[in-house]
């Protein structure tokens, strides 16, 4: 596949809860090797995207297509060894388990089943995340920063065409936020895997995303480079306030 080819598209989804419209006619794509970041007001409807991506709720309409094949309706676990990985917002880590143990779980599970090659494929994601040598450290035991990093690599062992990131740099400081920076940065570029990624550090999207779509109230208010974004009048004031702040991130 060519670099930016579409990759993941959504196409006129929409998400009701009872009478609450959640999603509305959303429509963006994540071409291959992108960073998109998808960013807007608290309730915009972004976890919902992720979570139709997902195939964890289904779309009342619409389709969501990765390569082409169509994942409205397959089970969670099929979406996953199609090639779409995730993080969450509150971490998810298996706490009893060591992160390598965790980390097998996606190699094990993930979109080529490695076999044999499990454990090699495991011990290369945390090294990638900069977790190789806490390989037999409980997750419960691990730093907050570390156990997000934890939760990307699993993502990455399930070797996914598209992972998404659900506000990785939530609660860390900016030691452990340039951090995260480097590694979502190296993830695209050592492993050409696309990349959506909410997150309300405005500041980091608008540096490292290629594009970025915003979403107010279930619908899509913008959709384009970080430059576009930050200038569209409609998006200052649903979203932004004010041009985010300059940030010293590398």
């Amino acid at each position: 596949m060519k670099a930016n080819a579409e990759l993941l598209r959504l196409d006129r989804v929409g998400v009701s809860f009872g009478g609450l419209h959640v999603l509305a006619d959303i429509d963006f794509s994540v071409g291959a090797g992108e960073i998109v970041g998808l960013i807007g007001p608290n309730g915009a409807g972004k976890s919902t995207c992720f979570n139709v991506v997902t195939s964890i709720y289904r779309p009342d309409r619409g389709e969501v297509r990765l390569d082409g094949q169509l994942l409205s309706g397959l089970r969670p676990d099929r979406v996953c060894k199609l090639g779409i990985a995730r993080t969450f917002q509150l971490v998810r880590t298996f706490q009893r388990m060591t992160a390598l143990q965790n980390v097998l779980v996606g190699a094990t599970y993930g979109r080529h089943a490695a076999g044999s090659d499990s454990l090699r494929v495991a011990h290369e994601a945390l090294d990638r995340v900069g977790l190789g040598a806490q390989a037999a450290r409980e997750a419960a035991h691990m730093t907050l920063s570390d156990r997000r990093l934890l939760e990307i690599a699993r993502a990455i062992a399930t070797q996914p065409k598209v992972l998404l990131l659900d506000e990785p740099m939530a609660g860390l400081n900016a030691t452990e936020i340039g951090q995260m920076i480097d590694t979502i940065r190296r993830i695209r570029d050592e492993l050409r895997v696309s990349v959506l990624w909410v997150e309300h550090k405005v500041d980091a999207i608008m540096k490292l995303c290629d594009r970025v779509v915003v979403l107010d109230h279930g619908e899509k208010i913008a959709d384009g480079t970080p430059a576009q974004v930050v200038a569209n009048p409609q998006v200052i004031e649903a979203y932004l306030g004010e041009a985010p702040a300059r940030d010293p991130i590398a």
